[in-house]
């Protein structure tokens, strides 16, 4: 940390929007880093086994959680509205999240589970559900069940609500916080019921609305049912589909395979110095550098050699 606030905060901004340049595919080049000190276990692990504060939790997903991420993405191979794309632009943006997913495993997921017939063909569809799911949807699920099996009252939502112009993408359902719009009677009346269930909670640890006589039931089982489905008009409970279930645990299954991208594994970094100034010159690199200073967790596992060049090179 010494090193890191020593260091030329110009240097420090170039490296940075170098990486930036660098990763075309890449949604968040910025990310936390699994360094065995701060950040112990992978998520999924620590929920499962669980290692996480014993709170009461309010959690769930919209249904496009995964739409037109990958639309905007730069590099060509990975967006999956480039022209003449295939399901290799879909495994190409997903590997630019997770830069350790296989081929092996992204093919057994579309034969098994996300086969492009069930999206009339359309990449784009095929890669917003898979996307979607493995980030948010099935976080929510594994989340709020957890929860459920570790003693404590979870309550999951599914946010579904096409009567706004950000649908049911991811963020839309913030829609019935903090916009200002005028809406229709009807969908009013939808987001103040949501502004209710989510105060009540804050206050009783249990939602409720005045005005919607369902009442949202805790989780009662692993696979995080039933949850709330927020639909304008048709809020009811519902469970989780065994096909989701079977998806959010495929996804589980490879989850060392879903890892935040970096440059290169932090312990390749320290391992071969076969020419004397091989590893001074990476480190020198503004982008190599930006992957290193990406996340101060990286720096807790830097060794003695690598803190000294750069101190020296920061000069």
């Amino acid at each position: 940390m010494s090193c890191l606030r020593k260091a030329d905060g110009s240097k420090l901004a170039l490296a940075g929007s170098q990486t930036i340049a660098a990763r075309t595919s890449t949604l968040y080049p910025f990310a936390p880093v699994l360094d065995g000190s701060f950040l112990q276990k992978r998520p999924v692990e620590a929920f499962k086994n669980g290692n996480f504060a014993k709170v009461p939790v309010l959690f769930g997903s919209n249904t496009n959680e995964g739409a037109n991420w990958s639309k905007n993405i730069p590099d060509p191979s990975a967006n999956t509205q480039s022209p003449n794309a295939t399901e290799t632009n879909v495994y190409n943006f997903l590997k630019g999240q997770f830069s350790t997913l296989t081929r092996s495993s992204f093919d057994k997921a579309v034969a098994a589970l996300y086969p492009l017939k069930d999206y009339d063909s359309s990449l784009s569809l095929q890669a917003q559900q898979m996307y979607g799911e493995m980030r948010y949807i099935c976080p929510a699920v594994l989340i709020t069940g957890a929860a459920f099996d570790h003693g404590l009252k979870a309550y999951q939502f599914h946010y579904d609500n096409p009567d706004v112009p950000s649908n049911s993408n991811h963020g839309a359902d913030l829609t019935a916080f903090y916009s200002t719009q005028p809406y229709d009677k009807a969908l009013t009346a939808f987001f103040v019921a949501m502004r209710e269930y989510w105060t009540s909670f804050a206050g009783t640890l249990h939602p409720s609305a005045k005005d919607i006589s369902v009442d949202w039931a805790a989780v009662a089982k692993s696979d995080g049912s039933p949850r709330m489905y927020l639909h304008p008009g048709a809020v009811a409970l519902e469970n989780v589909s065994g096909a989701l279930s079977a998806r959010c645990a495929f996804w589980r299954g490879i989850a060392g395979e879903l890892n935040w991208p970096t440059s290169m594994d932090i312990q390749q970094i320290t391992m071969d110095r076969r020419d004397g100034g091989g590893l001074r010159s990476q480190i020198k690199n503004p982008s190599f550098l930006g992957y290193i200073l990406a996340d101060t967790m990286q720096a807790h596992r830097l060794t003695e050699t690598i803190q000294a060049t750069l101190q020296a090179d920061f000069a």
